[in-house]
């Protein structure tokens, strides 16, 4: 009989554990499909994600992550809300997320707000990370393309963000094109001079 009730106890916890949310899967997720509009504890381009756990159920937003269209044009009074406050930003969908991975993100997103919450209160922000890179000449246009200025804290460039790579394409080919001009304008020069002669 005991053998049973261990047997039994050992299966229900791990289906349970298998079940279970698990936040370090959910902290990856997070950080490579939603941490370029979302945070918690601030606001990005999308909204402070902070305790939505407690102001959304688990459904909500899962439907809301796998097609926000759907549920905006579904008439939901509070995604309709988000979509307005936040100029019309169409949030992509994320269908290839399975539901588990989601409340992985949930999982997450609740220890994370547990975490700022507990954070000691400054002027209001988060308090910022002590610099780790010192500043000689902020206003140096190498300093200026190597390091991005978010709410006045020099930190490098993230190689994952989509602006580092439009900003470094647009960098090649201006640099490109002004080398093109650049031999263009000598062959008109040297073709002036042969003429000329």
């Amino acid at each position: 009989m005991k053998k049973i009730g261990l047997l039994l106890s050992w299966c229900i916890c791990t289906i349970l554990y298998a079940n279970a949310q698990d936040a370090a899967a959910g902290k990856e997720i997070f950080t490579q499909r939603c941490t370029s509009c979302h945070a918690v504890g601030k606001q990005v381009v999308g909204p402070d994600l902070m305790n939505v756990d407690q102001e959304r159920s688990e459904t909500w937003i899962i439907n809301f992550v796998h097609s926000s269209q759907t549920v905006i044009k579904g008439g939901d009074t509070a995604a309709v809300r988000l979509f307005g406050e936040f100029g019309k930003t169409i949030m992509p969908d994320h269908p290839d997320l399975k539901d588990q991975d989601i409340k992985n993100i949930i999982a997450f997103i609740k220890e994370e707000s547990a975490r700022v919450k507990d954070m000691p209160k400054g002027n209001g922000n988060l308090p910022d990370a002590p610099p780790i890179y010192k500043v000689d000449n902020p206003n140096n246009i190498l300093h200026k393309m190597i390091f991005l200025d978010v709410n006045g804290a020099f930190k490098p460039m993230d190689f994952h963000h989509y602006f580092f790579w439009t900003a470094l394409a647009g960098t090649i080919i201006l640099l490109v094109t002004a080398l093109l001009l650049a031999v263009k304008l000598a062959d008109i020069k040297e073709d002036k001079k042969h003429k000329s002669i």
